[in-house]
C-alpha cells in the first residue's frame, strides 16, 4: 500500500470517528486530505467506495444513515467509537515477556514491520512489554526467500496470489506461511486443483504476484490443523545406508529393511534438526554412509561430493 493511500484512509478514519452525526459524501470530500485532489465527482465516488471497502475488510464497521428522523435526507456515514475502541488491554507477568519474546524473533522483511506496528498498539494501549525484562538469549528468524513479502502480505489482505512452480502457472488462496526444516513454505487452497496444498518457495520459477481483490476469500477455521501434515517443525528424517561397525553418534538411529544395499551396510531412518544438517553428516562420513532417501537430499549429497572433487 502506497503512503500516500495510506494517509488517505487514516484521515478517512479520524473523520467518521470524530463526529457523532453522520457525514456526507460532499463533506468528506472537503474535509479527508487526498479526496480534495480528484479532478472529477466519478473519480471521487471510486476512490471512496474503494476506501469504504479497505476500512470493512480490515474490520472497521461504517454505519450509514441519515441525520434527519423525519425526511429522508442525503445518506452520510460514520463510525460507532463504542464498537471500534478496543476494552482496557491487560497482560499477565508471563504472557507479556512471550510477547517481548517473540516480538524480537525477526529480524528482516514485512514480518518485522508488522511486528513494530503491534508493538506500537500495544504500547498506545498501555500494554507494551518491558524490553528491558525480556531474556538475553533472543531468538532470531531470517528470510532469504525473495517472494516471502508478497506472500506474507497477500496472507493478511487475503489476496490470491499466482506464480510459476516446476514448469506451470499456478494459484493460491495463502493461507500460512511455515518454516519446515530449514525451508519456507506456503500453504493454502489451489482453486485449479479443488483442495489445500502447500508449496516449496525456493521451487518458486516465477515470482508470487498478488491478483485480485483484497479480501477475497476467508481462511478457514482448521487450517492450523490442516498444515500439520506438513510434519514436524524441528525435525527432519532420512534414510541412510551405515556401513557396518562404522562408529556415529547420529541420535535415534532406528534400523530398518531397505533391499539393493551393498553387502556390510544397514539401512536407518535418522532425524537431524534440519535438512542442511543431514546432508552435512552423510557428506562428512565419505563412503561410510549412503543416503537412500528422499531423492532430493541424496541429490544434495551427490551434488557436494561432486564439488569436493571437482
Amino acid at each position: 500500500m502506497s503512503a500516500r493511500k495510506s494517509e488517505r484512509l487514516v484521515n478517512l478514519l479520524i473523520a467518521l470517528l470524530s463526529t457523532r452525526r453522520y457525514l456526507t459524501k460532499r463533506e468528506l470530500r472537503e474535509t479527508v486530505e487526498g479526496y480534495r485532489a480528484s479532478k472529477s465527482d466519478a473519480a471521487f465516488e471510486r476512490q471512496f467506495e474503494r476506501d469504504k471497502e479497505e476500512l470493512r475488510n480490515i474490520g472497521v464497521s461504517i454505519e450509514t444513515g441519515s441525520n434527519d428522523l423525519f425526511f429522508e435526507d442525503e445518506e452520510g456515514y460514520r463510525i460507532n467509537r463504542a464498537e471500534f475502541e478496543l476494552p482496557p488491554l491487560t497482560f499477565t507477568p508471563e504472557e507479556l515477556s512471550a510477547l517481548g519474546l517473540a516480538g524480537q524473533v525477526w529480524q528482516d522483511t514485512v514480518a518485522a514491520d508488522h511486528t513494530a506496528q503491534a508493538f506500537e498498539a500495544l504500547r498506545a494501549g498501555g500494554a507494551a512489554p518491558d524490553l528491558t525484562l525480556v531474556p538475553s538469549v533472543r531468538p532470531r528468524l531470517a528470510v532469504a526467500e525473495p517472494n516471502f513479502d508478497v506472500i506474507y502480505d497477500a496472507i493478511f489482505t487475503r489476496t490470491e496470489i499466482q506464480f510459476g512452480y516446476g514448469s506451470k502457472p499456478r494459484r493460491l488462496q495463502p493461507w500460512q506461511v511455515l518454516q519446515r526444516r530449514g525451508h519456507w513454505y506456503v500453504f493454502g487452497f489451489d482453486p485449479d486443483r479443488d483442495g489445500d496444498r502447500f508449496f516449496k518457495l525456493a521451487r518458486f520459477t516465477a515470482p508470487a504476484e498478488q491478483v485480485g481483490k483484497a479480501g477475497a476469500y476467508t481462511v478457514p477455521e482448521d487450517a492450523g490443523e490442516r498444515a500439520k501434515r506438513l510434519g514436524p517443525a524441528d525435525s527432519s528424517t532420512a534414510v541412510v545406508g551405515i556401513r557396518d561397525g562404522f562408529a556415529h553418534d547420529l541420535p535415534r538411529a532406528e534400523a530398518v529393511d531397505w533391499d539393493g544395499l551393498p553387502d556390510g551396510f544397514t539401512a536407518h531412518r535418522i532425524s537431524l534438526a534440519t535438512e542442511h544438517a543431514i546432508v552435512g553428516e552423510v557428506a562428512a562420513a565419505g563412503p561410510d554412509m549412503i543416503l537412500l532417501e528422499p531423492p532430493e537430499l541424496r541429490a544434495e549429497v551427490i551434488e557436494r561430493l561432486q564439488g569436493v572433487l571437482a
